[in-house]
């Protein structure tokens, strides 16, 4: 393999996936010669293959989060940091964001960047709840507000490990933490949210 080829590989977790999945297309394949072809043969071996790409892209995920999370605690060493979804899929091709709540702002960091993307001055009643579309599903999410319409940060939690994610209960305990971090009682703001 190239060091080119290599050096994309290692920064796209996407290619990773398409390179398995054709490695398992392969091997049902060849598994399908080898048996003689049993009818629940293919089925078997595809609901497998399946489950292994979902394991692949979770693991990439949550890595990345991992990441992002240390890199973001590492530049703001006094910050409580979260992991958030802000509902957007960005060019670098990773989906979540983090929250560092310092005593003064909170700001939204995503991707590979040094600095955060927006930030907003905190405020003593600046959080509310408010039902919104993430990505490609709505939901509740917290509005981080500086009074001002224009200056607000809108994310969902996201608990890690993000496999987590799918399960409600984590999903609650993620928001009602993010909450706590930034000062404010979760049965106040999150009360009327289902």
């Amino acid at each position: 393999m190239s060091e080119q080829v290599g050096s994309r590989i290692r920064r796209s977790p996407w290619l990773w996936v398409a390179v398995v999945a054709m490695g398992l297309a392969a091997a049902v394949r060849l598994a399908g010669q080898l048996v003689g072809g049993g009818t629940a043969w293919p089925f078997v071996i595809g609901i497998g293959a399946v489950l292994v790409i979902l394991v692949a892209i979770y693991a990439g995920l949550n890595a990345s989060a991992r990441a992002l999370v240390r890199r973001v605690a590492a530049q703001r060493p006094t910050a409580t940091v979260a992991l958030v979804d802000p509902g957007l899929i960005r060019a670098d091709g990773s989906r979540y964001a983090a929250v560092a709540i310092l005593p003064d702002r909170v700001e939204l960091w995503a991707g590979k960047g040094q600095e955060p993307h927006w930030w907003v001055p905190r405020t003593r009643d600046g959080v509310t709840v408010e039902h919104t579309q993430i990505g490609g599903v709505t939901t509740d999410a917290l509005c981080i507000a500086a009074g001002d319409e224009d200056e607000e940060i809108v994310v969902r939690a996201v608990p890690v490990p993000v496999w987590l994610d799918v399960l409600r209960a984590r999903r609650q305990a993620a928001m009602e933490q993010l909450v706590r971090d930034l000062g404010q009682d979760p049965a106040r703001i999150l009360g009327n949210a289902s």
